[in-house]
C-alpha cells in the first residue's frame, strides 16, 4: 500500500483526476463564457444565460473590446508541477462570437462595409476563429421591404467566409441564438477529449482500438478464435454459419495458413470449397450446402495476397 506521501502516488492520482476532467459531462465546468452585456440585450439575453447554467459552463459579463462578442477561455484543474507542488491557471480558447442585428447586418452590406466590419472584430480580439451571428434579418426585411437584395447578401457573407475565415449564422429568435451560444461553448469545452482521442486512433491505430461494441479483448491465447470469427465475418459473403463451418475445420488462423501453405499455390484457393455448412445449427447431414470455390478464393485472397490494390 503506498502512502498518500508517495510521489508516484500522487501523479498517478493527478493524471486520472485530469483524465476525468476531460471527458464530456465533467469539462463543461471548466469553461468560461465571457460575454459583453450588450449581447444580452432583449429578447435574447436571459435564454442565453439559461443555457449556459444548463449546459453547466460558467459566465461572466464582461466589456469586450468589441461590443456584442462573447469569448472564452478554459480554467485548467491544480497540476502537479516537478517541484512536487500544484500549479492552476488558464487557457484563452482561440474562439469568439460577434453578434449583429438586423439593421446593422443590412447597413453593412448596402455601405459595402461587412467584411470591414469582421476584419476590425478580428484585429481587436487576435488569433481567435470568429463566428458571425446575424439576429433578425428576415424579420427586419419583412418591415423594410427591399432593403438589401438577397444576391447582395449572399455575396457580402460569401467574401467574409472566403477572405477572413469566418463562419456565420441567420437566426431569427432567441431560442436560436441561446442554442447556438450553448452549442458551440459545449464543443469547446470537449476540444480537449476529442483531440486526445484523436491521437489515440490515428489512422494506424484505428483498428486496434477496443472501446467501442463489437471489439473483442484478447488477453494471452484467449480470445483468439473468437478473434478468427469476427475476422472472417468481415468477409464479404462469410456469414456466422460459413465462420463456424471453417472454424470447425480450422479453429485457429495460424492453422487456416499453415493449411494454404501445406497445399501449395495451385489447390490453396480451393482448399474450402468442400466444407460442409451446418444450417442453424443442425447435423451436418441436414444440408449440403457447401462453401464452394469463389468464396473459397475470396477467403483465400484475403489471408495470403501481397497486393494491397487486391480486389475481394
Amino acid at each position: 500500500m503506498f502512502s498518500l506521501s508517495n510521489p508516484n502516488r500522487l501523479k498517478l492520482l493527478n493524471h486520472t483526476e485530469e483524465q476525468r476532467n476531460l471527458k464530456p459531462g465533467h469539462c463543461n465546468k471548466f469553461l468560461h463564457v465571457v460575454i459583453d452585456p450588450a449581447f444580452l440585450k432583449e429578447p435574447h439575453g436571459a435564454q442565453v444565460l439559461s443555457k449556459l447554467t444548463e449546459l453547466g459552463c460558467k459566465y461572466e459579463l464582461t466589456p469586450q473590446p468589441v461590443s456584442c462578442t462573447i469569448t472564452f477561455y478554459r480554467t485548467m484543474a491544480p497540476k502537479l508541477t516537478s517541484a512536487g507542488g500544484m500549479s492552476d491557471g488558464k487557457i484563452d480558447e482561440p474562439f469568439a462570437i460577434h453578434l449583429l442585428a438586423g439593421d446593422q447586418f443590412v447597413a453593412s452590406v448596402r455601405n459595402h462595409q461587412l467584411l470591414a466590419t469582421v476584419r476590425n472584430v478580428k484585429q481587436q480580439l487576435p488569433n481567435r476563429r470568429l463566428s458571425l451571428v446575424v439576429f433578425g434579418l428576415v424579420s427586419y426585411c419583412r418591415v423594410h421591404r427591399g432593403c438589401v437584395g438577397r444576391r447582395e447578401t449572399e455575396q457580402a457573407l460569401t467574401e467574409v467566409q472566403l477572405w477572413e475565415d469566418t463562419s456565420h449564422q441567420l437566426l431569427e429568435s432567441d431560442e436560436q441564438v441561446a442554442s447556438f451560444v450553448a452549442q458551440l461553448a459545449r464543443s469547446i469545452a470537449e476540444r480537449p477529449y476529442k483531440q486526445q482521442q484523436m491521437d489515440k486512433y490515428s489512422c494506424e491505430q484505428v483498428y486496434l482500438g477496443n472501446e467501442k461494441k463489437g471489439c473483442v479483448r484478447v488477453e494471452g491465447t484467449a480470445g483468439l478464435q473468437q478473434l478468427f470469427q469476427a475476422q472472417l465475418i468481415k468477409i464479404p459473403s462469410v456469414t456466422l454459419e460459413i465462420a463456424e463451418a471453417i472454424m470447425s475445420v480450422y479453429p485457429t488462423l495460424n492453422s487456416l495458413l499453415q493449411a494454404f501453405r501445406a497445399v501449395g499455390v495451385a489447390e490453396a484457393s480451393n482448399l474450402l470449397s468442400n466444407i460442409s455448412i451446418r444450417r442453424a445449427g443442425g447435423p451436418i447431414t441436414a444440408s449440403n450446402r457447401r462453401i464452394g470455390p469463389e468464396l473459397s478464393r475470396k477467403i483465400h485472397s484475403m489471408y495470403v495476397s501481397t497486393n494491397p490494390k487486391q480486389e475481394i
